[in-house]
This record gives structure tokens, C-alpha cells and sequence, in this order.
């Protein structure tokens, strides 16, 4: 029992020390014939396209919803109506074969797992297309017909199986189950992926063994990829990509090109292996910071964000001077209200002293007069009276005119101040 207890610790520790990605670093031939089950009998154009499309997931998914709602389009019609859409060219391709974008449409993990093998394992996943079409020829299922041309070479002992369309202007889809179109199949455990069509499609009678063919789609240029079987490699034909590809053109002077993937068309889908991810994922992460820093949501909320800002700038510098300006109204105010409450107060003490003025002086001239004389005593002090009351009356007139004045001076400086405030 030491012992076991020994190996499972040093198991846990090599498993600890791995790096990242190393359980996931290489798939099988038995994984990659079940991921390329379905595809390997497409004709080499479209296939090469459908690898280079798959590298690419969002984009097959906003292909694929594009294509169900435009399914009165197809060949070279439907690339052309795509070419304003921000896909990669490989994925525009795919408009021409509404047939085919709709089953990569349905099947969104088999895509990116087909993608990501043939990033990781360009060589393997080519080597596995060929190993499959040697099974389908040697079952009976794949032949020359109306529909394609299949032809083998062998070059230093390799045997290379090709498909092309009968005719180069119309192209035929194949279907078929990949449980019986390979024969046996050689790994029970890791059985081959299977789409079938939807119901009601041209390809719901297709044949329990064998391939079937639906509606040709008729082409000219749409069909621009191609393999390199020997090297492994990818190619474009130049002429046929630039006279579909209007806006992403290459260069003329070279008849043919290898495929290089584009990050910056991957989005926000990471790559499966370490490896590639070293390759790859700095770039794509740039591009897809960058391409979300540009989209309209981002731009609008950003100018929401400074529209509120400056409207609480303006909003508090005009709060502001008008705040001051109501303070030093208010104070001119209070000023005032103390001058005119002082001015009445000395009014009223000017009155109670020329009252009592008035009243000595009668007690005098009563004293000088005598008692028994009031009509003379009244009529004397009549034209006194007057004198004195007068400067009573003009007192409160003369002091009327000051709050004018001291409200609106200080209303117009608390005005000017509050403005001066503001715009600072």
C-alpha cells in the first residue's frame, strides 16, 4: 500500500508541474476523423473554405443568421450582398452555400473545435481529410459522378485523394451519414459527428449509404481556396478572390497566396492550446479591446458620461454665483433694513423733541399772557406749530429714497458676482 501511496503523490506532482494546456496540447487520429467526419467529402475548394471559416466562430454564427433570412440568395449573388459585412473573407465565401451555413449555423462547438484543430494541427487535421476519403473510396462511397471529379495521386509513397466539381461554374454539396459512408469505422469510442439536414431540406432523401447531391450552386468566383496537399498548405487563388472580394483586395501580381489566419477577425473567443494562444492572443486581444472601444455603445455612453459631467460643472459654478448673488442681496437687504429702522427711530425722538419744545414755549407765553386768554395763546403758537412739524414730515421722505438705492446696488452686485462665478 506505500507504494500506491507514493505513485498517486508523484502522479498529482507531474500533473501540477504540467503547463497549461499540456492535457489538451494535441488531439488523436481518432478525434480528428470524428471532427472531420462530416466535411471531409466536400469538394477541396469549399472544405478549405470551411476550415479557414471556422477559425473564425462569431463571424459563422453572424453569417449563418444572415443567411436564414436571405434564403432566396446563394452563389456568387449572395458573396456580393455580403461584402459590406465585417466578416473575413473566408466566412463572405460561405453566403454562396446557404446549405452549409446552416448546418455550421446549428452546430456552434463543433465550428470552434474544427477551427481550433486546424490552428493547433494544420498538418493532422489535412492528414485526417485524406485518411477519411481513402475509407469512403475503399467503402464504394466516393466515386466520380455528374456531380464531382475525384481523383488520386501518389508522390513519395503518399496517396493524395482530390475532389472538384464536374463542372467549375456550378458547385453540388454533398450529404451523407458518416456512420455508414467510411465503412466500418475504426473507433468505436470516439464515433463520427453527425449533422443531418433539417426536415423539409433538399437533402432529407439522401441515401442510407452513399453521398446525395442537392440543387447545384452556380458560381463563378466565390470558390477562391484551395490545398496543398503535399505541403500542407492552404492556398487562394488571387484573381478569383480579388473579383469577389472587392474591398479586402491582394496583391495581383502573385497568382497564388497561403492563408494566414487573422486574429483581429477572431472577437472575444479564446484559443483552445497553449501554443496558439502564444501565437495569437495578444494580437487578438488588442484588436478586440480596440473593436469594442469603437462600438456604438461604448461611444454613446461615453458621451452620455461627459454631457453629465459638464451639465454638473455648469449646474454648481451657476449654483454657485447665484447662490453669492442672493447672499449679497441679502445683505444689502439687512443693510437696509438697519438704516431705515435707525432712520425711524431718529425720526421719532426729532418729533418727541420738537413736541416738547412746543410745549415749553406755550407754557411760557401762558405765563406771559395769562390763563384767561387760550384764543390768543392758541393763535400764537398756530404759526410755531408749523415750523417744527415740517421737519417731522420731510425727515421720513428724505430717508425713503436711501432703500432704493441700497437694495439695487446691492442686488446688481450680487448679480455680477454670481456671474463672474459662473463662468469660471
Amino acid at each position: 500500500m506505500r507504494w500506491l501511496l507514493k505513485y498517486c503523490i508523484a502522479l498529482v506532482a507531474l500533473l501540477c508541474l504540467s503547463p497549461p494546456g499540456y492535457a489538451q496540447s494535441k488531439l488523436g487520429n481518432a478525434q480528428l476523423d470524428q471532427l472531420m467526419a462530416p466535411v471531409a467529402l466536400y469538394p477541396d475548394a469549399l472544405l478549405s473554405q470551411v476550415l479557414m471559416a471556422s477559425t473564425y466562430p462569431n463571424d459563422v454564427a453572424a453569417a449563418a443568421s444572415w443567411s436564414s433570412q436571405h434564403k432566396d440568395l446563394s452563389g456568387d449573388k449572395a458573396v456580393n450582398a455580403v461584402q459590406n459585412q465585417p466578416w473575413d473573407p473566408s466566412v463572405m465565401s460561405l453566403a454562396a452555400f446557404p446549405s452549409v451555413l446552416d448546418m455550421m449555423g446549428r452546430q456552434p462547438d463543433w465550428v470552434r473545435s474544427v477551427g481550433d484543430a486546424f490552428l493547433d494541427q494544420p498538418d493532422d487535421v489535412m492528414n485526417s481529410v485524406q485518411r477519411l476519403r481513402l475509407q469512403a473510396q475503399k467503402a464504394g462511397s466516393l466515386t466520380s459522378n455528374s456531380q464531382q471529379t475525384v481523383t488520386t495521386s501518389t508522390n513519395a509513397g503518399t496517396t493524395v485523394v482530390s475532389i472538384a466539381p464536374a463542372s467549375p461554374s456550378v458547385v453540388y454539396v454533398p450529404t451523407y451519414n458518416p456512420t455508414t459512408v467510411y465503412g466500418t469505422w475504426p473507433y468505436p469510442s470516439y464515433p463520427p459527428a453527425y449533422y443531418p439536414p433539417p426536415p423539409g431540406s433538399v437533402f432529407a432523401t439522401a441515401l442510407v449509404s452513399g453521398l446525395a447531391f442537392g440543387t447545384g450552386v452556380a458560381i463563378v468566383d466565390s470558390l477562391w481556396g484551395g490545398f496543398d496537399w503535399h505541403d500542407h498548405d492552404v492556398d487562394i487563388d488571387v484573381n478569383r478572390y480579388n473579383n469577389i472580394n472587392v474591398n479586402k483586395k491582394l496583391d495581383v501580381n502573385r497568382n497564388n497566396v497561403q492563408w494566414n489566419h487573422d486574429p483581429s477577425r477572431r472577437g472575444d473567443v479564446p484559443y483552445r492550446n497553449a501554443e496558439t494562444r502564444q501565437r495569437f492572443d495578444s494580437q487578438r486581444m488588442s484588436a478586440h479591446q480596440n473593436a469594442a472601444s469603437r462600438s456604438p455603445a461604448v461611444q454613446t455612453d461615453r458621451r452620455e458620461h461627459a454631457q453629465e459631467v459638464m451639465r454638473q460643472r455648469s449646474g454648481g459654478a451657476g449654483g454657485a454665483g447665484r447662490n453669492a448673488g442672493h447672499q449679497a442681496g441679502a445683505r444689502a437687504g439687512a443693510d437696509h433694513a438697519r438704516a431705515t429702522g435707525a432712520q425711524h427711530n431718529l425720526s421719532r425722538g426729532d418729533a418727541q423733541a420738537s413736541a416738547m419744545s412746543r410745549s415749553r414755549a406755550n407754557n411760557r407765553d401762558n405765563a406771559l399772557r395769562g390763563v384767561n386768554a387760550p384764543a390768543a395763546s392758541h393763535r400764537a403758537s398756530a404759526p410755531r406749530t408749523a415750523p417744527h412739524s415740517a421737519p417731522a414730515m420731510r425727515a421720513p421722505q428724505r430717508h425713503m429714497s436711501a432703500p432704493a438705492r441700497g437694495a439695487g446696488g446691492g442686488f446688481h452686485g450680487g448679480a455680477q458676482h454670481g456671474r463672474g462665478r459662473g463662468l469660471r
